[in-house]
This record gives C-alpha cells, sequence and structure tokens, in this order.
C-alpha cells in the first residue's frame, strides 16, 4: 500500500475513534480544514509538521500514530 494512503487512512481511524469532525481535528491541531482534506484523499505527500499537528490533535506522540506501521511501505519513484 502507498504510503500517503496509510497516513490517511491512520488518520481517519483515530479521528473516528475521537469522535472528531475534520474541522475540530484541524482547528486543535492548529491546521488547516483544507489541508487536512488533502492530507485524507492520500494523494499526496505532507509534512512532517502536518503529521505532528495531528498527532498533538489527537493527543497522541509520533510513536503511537506509526504504531500500527508493521509493513515496509511503497514509495514512488520519481
Amino acid at each position: 500500500m502507498n504510503i500517503n494512503k496509510k497516513v490517511a487512512e491512520r488518520i481517519l481511524e483515530l479521528k473516528q475513534r475521537e469522535n472528531l469532525t475534520m474541522e475540530k481535528l484541524a482547528w486543535r491541531g492548529n491546521l488547516s480544514k483544507s489541508g487536512i482534506g488533502y492530507v485524507l484523499k492520500g494523494s499526496s505527500n505532507m509534512k512532517l509538521s502536518t503529521i505532528v499537528g495531528i498527532c498533538a490533535s489527537l493527543k497522541i506522540s509520533l510513536a503511537e500514530f506509526f504504531s500500527t506501521f508493521t509493513e515496509i511501505p511503497e514509495v514512488e519513484e520519481k
């Protein structure tokens, strides 16, 4: 699976677990709603700072966020 899609799926999973709207997730992480929308599409690369903001919003560490990533992800070659 593509790493961007895997990250998007993880964010959706955690967002649903916390029962957060996209707006609240963005607000709590000091991110834009449109930025969250792009991330959730899983079609583009995201900055680590965006993932850090999402983790802050979800009140979890980066280690916890990536704890379910057990396979080596596919990386698109350019």
